[in-house]
């Protein structure tokens, strides 16, 4: 019997020990000796050792806040941009994310995409689901035209998906622009999706991760262009601001200018859609809109208002998404009237 409880404690006590998380000023201290190296072998060092994802993932969050700084207009004096050049035969079976954060290791400086995919590829080696996720961020100087501007990630950790951002996390740049003060800040490693919203708002409204987005004072100037804008030849829409007041049995109409259909139309696709469980929330308030018809240069999109849980309206264009407009759902007690928007 006292031999059965002995072992039975050492059992205890060895799944406890298990179990023990390791702190974070453990973690951060830890990644500042580990040297660069090969995404798949810097990931493996990163997360030997840990027990929890939480851990591994606060190792690779550390480690580039710690080692990658933010390329600023002085990274182009002095020594080139060394881009990774790989002759091997299984360089064909390396993905983008892969070579660009190869590159971003060797050079220990990138932007924000650089940062967001050298996030996701140590992620990916070490296991962890995450994602990248581009958008708009707003910053406390200077104008920034509403469309998107910036990346950062996402990672599914203890059955829920979490937000964070590993660039605006290691530093600041000067006003100027020309220099990168490391400063690290920890406000950006899972944050809420409540504060994270409020500097943050992603291309695909799901991964705001709340259920009903608030709309921001942006959308008083315009409606959020979608990095899928950029690459197509629009000139103008209408209308020109963000917000759209409607009735339930209004009809909206959008009309969007383009210099040329034919040449857009021959243009691939690159929206990608996230299906996931966790981010269906608030997909049903949001109405997609296909153009109804396009005359010489212009298409026009069409919306009935049939409820009022629609907060949102993404117009698509040859296939990706390229406005998005807020729908604000007047409380009429008479629908019966229809309204057209122009």
């Amino acid at each position: 019997m006292k031999i059965f409880t002995v072992i039975l404690l050492l059992a205890i006590k060895t799944i406890s020990a298990q179990q023990q998380t390791v702190e974070f000023s453990e973690i951060d201290y830890r990644v500042r000796s580990i040297e660069p190296a090969p995404p798949v072998i810097l990931a493996q060092k990163l997360t030997e050792g840990y027990q929890t994802d939480k851990e591994k993932l606060r190792s690779i969050f550390s480690w580039i806040t710690e080692h990658i700084a933010y390329r600023v207009k002085k990274s182009y004096r002095g020594n080139a941009f060394k881009t990774v050049t790989i002759a091997d035969d299984t360089s064909k079976w390396k993905t983008a994310n892969d070579i660009i954060a190869e590159t971003v290791i060797l050079n220990q400086t990138a932007y924000c995409d650089g940062y967001a995919r050298l996030f996701k590829t140590l992620c990916d080696y070490a296991g962890l689901r995450s994602a990248i996720i581009t958008g708009y961020a707003r910053t406390d100087y200077g104008k920034v035209k509403f469309n998107c501007n910036h990346t950062w990630n996402a990672v599914y950790l203890d059955s829920s998906w979490r937000l964070l951002d590993v660039t605006w996390a290691s530093g600041y740049t000067s006003y100027r622009g020309d220099e990168f003060i490391k400063y690290y800040n920890d406000y950006y490693f899972l944050t809420s999706p409540e504060e994270f919203f409020k500097d943050h708002y992603p291309d695909d409204m799901r991964w705001t991760l709340l259920e009903r987005p608030p709309v921001i004072r942006e959308f008083f100037n315009g409606p959020y262009k979608n990095k899928a804008f950029g690459k197509y030849r629009i000139t103008s829409f209408m209308p020109s601001t963000g917000i759209i007041e409607a009735s339930v049995g209004d009809t909206v109409r959008i009309e969007v200018q383009t210099n040329d259909l034919q040449t857009d139309f021959k243009m691939a696709s690159d929206t990608v859609a996230i299906m996931d469980e966790t981010l269906q929330a608030i997909y049903s308030t949001i109405g997609f809109l296909q153009a109804d018809d396009h005359n010489n240069r212009t298409l026009h999109y069409t919306y009935i208002v049939d409820n009022e849980n629609t907060d949102w309206l993404q117009l698509q264009y040859n296939k990706d998404s390229i406005l998005r407009y807020k729908l604000k759902i007047r409380k009429n007690k008479n629908n019966n009237i229809a309204v057209n928007i122009h």
